[in-house]
């Protein structure tokens, strides 16, 4: 049996192991732990680094380890969680997740909105050499959210802004500033900045004030967090009973819409007329370009009196809007087809 630094004694499984030896092994735990008050950030061995004036020691918690809004002198660490999720129990979402945009000035590539990082396809560069600062970048939400929580950037061509500010607004009209950001050109720019108070709207403004050193801003994959989405609003929907996403340029259906189903035959026969090679059937109206027939056939022909019998071919094509047509080929002698279609159109 081996006894380990602590005093703890180890036992094997197949040992028998008497109360006294339990006690013993209570007892030299208790010899740890007994008067300690638990968890402590003395500093001394045993215990968690010292907590002083200057935060934790040893570097053990940084700014990308951990969310933060700690002030340490006049900079206040602002990063990827806030604490309002840890009291709410709600993870924000990306109101702007493809939204379109409008600019005051400088080069627009695709929608900056995206929220992931494409380089050369979306994003929106000031240049100093062109362009004059303030100048504004306003995002269309689409619909009011009540609870903006922040707001993010992705990480691009490294050409952050020194300075900008924030402002929402319902109407387009009327703006009310709730976030200003300002850092020295050497500071680190955080991806996410939190407002200190929720707010409101179904428009965002982010006008950059200052440029970064080189006197450029790109900024790319611009964010807008929000705990509260609306249901009128949200990146998905249900309408009418067909499931809808919002790509920045509109609503757009997913998946199937609707799914007709029916049955009906086609008989001809050459010696005295009777019949047609040839079978309409009538619809609810679809998109021609969203849908397509399926069939199933069963059935004979052949092309003269003495020739073979075959199995019967069907073809079937979507006429218009609200018909298909069902034939034959042309020159059967006799002809006779079950068929069982069905017509499916995407959302």
């Amino acid at each position: 049996m081996a006894k380990l630094p602590s005093g703890l004694q180890t036992y094997e499984p197949s040992d028998t192991v008497r109360r006294i030896a339990q006690n013993e092994n209570i007892e030299a735990t208790d010899a740890l732990f007994h008067g300690t008050g638990g968890h402590r950030h003395t500093g001394k061995a045993g215990d968690a680094p010292l907590i002083g004036t200057e935060s934790i020691a040893g570097g053990a918690v940084t700014g990308d380890k951990i969310a933060s809004t700690a002030v340490t002198g006049d900079k206040v660490a602002r990063y990827t969680l806030c604490r309002r999720h840890l009291k709410s129990g709600r993870i924000s979402g990306n109101a702007a997740k493809y939204k379109p945009v409008t600019v005051t000035a400088g080069q627009l590539s695709g929608l900056p909105t995206v929220p992931y990082f494409q380089s050369g396809e979306h994003f929106w560069a000031l240049y100093s050499a062109y362009n004059k600062f303030p100048q504004s970048m306003t995002v269309m939400l689409g619909d009011e959210y009540s609870d903006i929580e922040g707001v993010s950037f992705e990480k691009g061509w490294n050409a952050d802004p020194v300075s900008f500010y924030i402002e929402t607004s319902s109407d387009n009209t009327n703006w009310r500033k709730v976030y200003t950001y300002s850092r020295s050109v050497t500071d680190e720019f955080p991806r996410y900045h939190p407002f200190d108070q929720a707010a409101a709207g179904s428009y965002i403004r982010l006008t950059v004030t200052a440029p970064d050193s080189s006197g450029n801003t790109i900024i790319a994959g611009f964010g807008v967090l929000s705990r509260a989405c609306p249901e009128s609003s949200p990146d998905f929907k249900v309408e009418n009973g067909v499931l809808k996403f919002h790509d920045g340029s509109g609503w757009k259906g997913v998946g199937i819409k609707s799914v007709q189903r029916g049955t009906t035959n086609i008989s001809f026969f050459y010696p005295n007329g009777n019949g047609s090679l040839v079978k309409e059937v009538t619809i609810t109206a679809v998109n021609p370009q969203k849908s397509f027939v399926n069939i199933t056939t069963t059935g004979l022909s052949h092309w003269s009196q003495t020739s073979p019998m075959m199995d019967g071919s069907v073809c079937a094509t979507l006429v218009g809007n609200n018909k298909v047509k069902f034939n034959f080929m042309d020159g059967f002698y006799e002809a006779y087809a079950e068929i069982s279609w069905e017509v499916i159109e995407f959302a």
